[in-house]
């Protein structure tokens, strides 16, 4: 499906917790990855630590001689078909990206909502490809002036890029510790922690989560994920 994946990874996370389960996958995985290892600067606020890891990576794929890209975190999956078939789109039409919806997922691997956020996913990797809070990146904000895309994903790129009814599913949280994600996050989610709690202990479909004002959907378990 894709010719390589490179895993940035650090030993702490952007507040300076550790876990060491990191450098134990890191040593004992068998997955077919490139790890290198980018620790977080404890100056910089977490926003720009996750700028500079995921534009990193980027740097890395180019020095490669990669000619597109797909930058995305451990919980975040897309379906076979449905990539290979935005993969073709993407190289026959000569396109510089495509951007798709996102479900994301509470509790459990089958339990859902839709969300309004969007995330650039396949795009075409140039000698000067930066992602970073870009405000001009198509499909940013709606005619409302809302933002729908992470300022940490936006790519310098402005033309070319189209709407995908690909979908990204986003596993955020399925957690046998969610207090690692709330702790953890760049989000800043230790301001939500009550309603995420909530959000856990009521999560079923037909319910209207608190998070996304939206109801809870049931879905197969796509990935076979196992908690």
């Amino acid at each position: 499906m894709v010719d390589k994946v490179i895993v940035i990874y650090s030993d702490k996370s952007n507040y300076g917790n550790s876990d060491d389960r990191i450098t134990e996958l890191v040593f004992t995985s068998k997955l077919p990855c490139q790890w290198i290892n980018l620790e977080p600067d404890p100056k910089l606020p977490p926003h720009q630590n996750e700028v500079n890891k995921r534009n990193f990576g980027i740097k890395i794929a180019k020095e490669q001689g990669f000619t597109h890209f797909i930058s995305g975190d451990m919980d975040e999956f897309y379906k076979k078909d449905e990539f290979e078939a935005e993969k073709e789109r993407v190289e026959m039409g000569n396109m510089n990206g495509i951007v798709c919806p996102l479900h994301v997922y509470i509790k459990s691997p089958t339990l859902f909502c839709r969300e309004h956020t969007l995330v650039p996913a396949i795009h075409k990797l140039y000698h000067n490809t930066q992602l970073g809070n870009f405000m001009h990146y198509p499909f940013n904000r709606d005619e409302q002036g809302n933002c729908h895309i992470d300022p940490c994903r936006r790519i310098n790129c402005f033309d070319r890029i189209q709407m995908s009814e690909m979908v990204m599913y986003h596993l955020s949280y399925v957690r046998k510790n969610i207090d690692l994600k709330i702790d953890n996050s760049s989000a800043n989610l230790r301001r939500s922690r009550q309603i995420i709690y909530d959000e856990l202990s009521n999560a079923a479909p037909g319910y209207m989560s608190k998070l996304y004002h939206k109801p809870m959907e049931e879905s197969p378990n796509y990935f076979n994920i196992e908690i």
